[in-house]
């Protein structure tokens, strides 16, 4: 039995030195041998599939007068006009990211599946800074689970994301690092999801007697709204003005679409925003 012991010792330590040297000619081969087949390519560009072609969006439910499809950033903004009414089905069909200012649209249940959706991202707590808007994190609906906005997108894959950003803490943020940040975070879903449609929205705004500590006022809502417009024309995605049906002559929202504090939307004004959205349907 000792000498069965014995070799078979020798046989397990024969058998690491040669799994060892194994190892080591790998790594040297791996050092020293430069690929030289295709490259991969670097990122896909909004408005592009994988191939580079240039993307087409096709309408869902809509019939003439759709918008054609978002040209990848060109400079030029790419309104969503109006359309025919797509329908009950055309918003059971999007997914939303979404800050405070909408985030009502998940906690009083007002899309189909009631407060159970799963069409929202959006933070636990509601909110999501403008100035860190390319790391947002979102409370992933399908599982609780807390993810980053484009990891989502690369799990989810939606058909058309419709984001409506910027409004929390935006005095605390600058001109450059909201277009970075709102940029970065479009670039990322795109990459993730190359298929999926973006739609952004315009802000809201706040009523006359917003004085919130956030500072947020009509005039920051109205220069940012010029900032995404800028993001849309950059990026290629679709730009949609739905914001501009709560707010009144003087930029204000109209109290009549605003919760109490003034600033987020109640199921009224939430209402409004999902009839102009079947109504500019991308």
């Amino acid at each position: 039995m000792r000498k069965l012991n014995a070799l078979k010792n020798i046989a397990w330590a024969i058998g690491i030195v040669v799994c060892l040297g194994a190892v080591l000619v790998s790594l040297a081969l791996a050092a020293f041998t430069r690929y030289s087949g295709p490259k991969e390519r670097g990122g896909v560009h909004l408005g592009q599939d994988v191939s580079g072609q240039t993307a087409q969006a096709s309408p869902a439910g809509v019939d003439a007068g759709a918008p054609a499809a978002a040209a990848e950033g060109d400079g030029s903004l790419h309104r969503l006009e109006e359309t025919a009414d797509a329908g009950q089905a055309y918003i059971d069909s999007l997914t939303f990211l979404l800050d405070s200012t909408m985030i009502g649209l998940r906690d009083y249940g007002m899309l189909s599946d009631g407060i159970e959706t799963v069409q929202v991202w959006g933070s636990a707590a509601g909110n999501i800074p403008a100035g860190s808007i390319a790391e947002c994190t979102i409370r992933y609906p399908n599982d609780g689970s807390e993810i980053g906005a484009a990891t989502a997108a690369m799990v989810a894959r939606p058909a058309k994301l419709v984001i409506c950003l910027g409004s929390d803490s935006l005095a605390q943020t600058d001109k450059d690092s909201f277009i970075q940040n709102y940029t970065i975070l479009l670039q990322d879903i795109k990459r993730n999801s190359p298929d999926t449609v973006l739609i952004v929205c315009s802000l809201p705004s706040v009523t006359p007697s917003y004085n919130g500590a956030d500072n947020l006022s009509s005039y920051l809502v109205g220069e940012a709204n010029d900032w995404i417009r800028d993001v849309c024309a950059a990026t290629g995605a679709w730009y949609c003005d739905c914001g501009s049906v709560l707010r009144d002559s003087t930029g204000n929202l109209m109290s009549e679409y605003a919760a109490a504090n003034g600033k987020t939307l109640n199921s009224a004004g939430l209402d409004l925003i999902l009839s102009y959205l079947r109504g500019h349907a991308a």
